[in-house]
């Protein structure tokens, strides 16, 4: 009897080792802040439905350039890390409506999830063009106070931070303006 009662305590220890645990989206940034690392076996759930503000087709123009972005939740499943997430594939133009590029059709250089924080979401981009092209990370953040029109501010902050610049001395495919706040209306 004493035999079943162990084999039982540990086959439950072990299962409880390898348990998921769910958290909120919001705690990620907690996770990060502390500069503890992130446990395994964790899944960060969108429980509260903070990304679904973000969700749907956005467009605006800034800079003789219209903007559209494409935003869709999904998860994301590695290294032992579990996450809802969002994606951003967008299409830039000129005003006379000539593609500058499209992501759409492409899951190479769409925008990816990071983190949520304060309100706001952020975003890894990497441009088309290695090193050299534009790389750095978006914030989104949505204005729902008022509820006719939605909008949503959006600043891109370049990280060239382990680029030789005698390799790249101009960047190339700067596709969103550095450090400005523009503007998208949801549609």
């Amino acid at each position: 009897m004493k035999k079943i009662i162990y084999l039982s305590i540990l086959i439950a220890f072990r299962l409880s080792m390898h348990a998921q645990i769910t958290e909120p989206v919001e705690r990620k940034w907690d996770y990060i802040s502390m500069k503890k690392g992130i446990p395994d076996n964790v899944y960060f759930k969108d429980v509260n439905n903070v990304l679904g503000r973000f969700i749907g087709t956005w467009k605006g123009a800034y800079d003789n350039k219209k903007y559209e972005f494409r935003i869709i939740e999904f998860t994301s499943d590695f290294l032992k890390v579990k996450e809802d997430k969002l994606r951003v594939s967008y299409i830039i133009s000129d005003l006379n409506g000539n593609v500058i590029e499209d992501t759409t059709t492409s899951s190479l250089y769409v925008m990816s999830g990071r983190y949520y924080h304060n309100e706001g979401y952020y975003l890894i981009h990497q441009a088309k063009g290695g090193n050299c092209a534009q790389g750095g990370q978006m914030l989104l953040y949505v204005d729902e106070s008022n509820a006719n029109a939605i909008r949503m501010d959006a600043i891109f902050r370049n990280d060239m931070g382990f680029v030789d610049l005698s390799e790249c001395p101009n960047m190339i495919n700067e596709y969103f303006p550095t450090g400005v706040i523009f503007n998208l209306i949801k549609q």
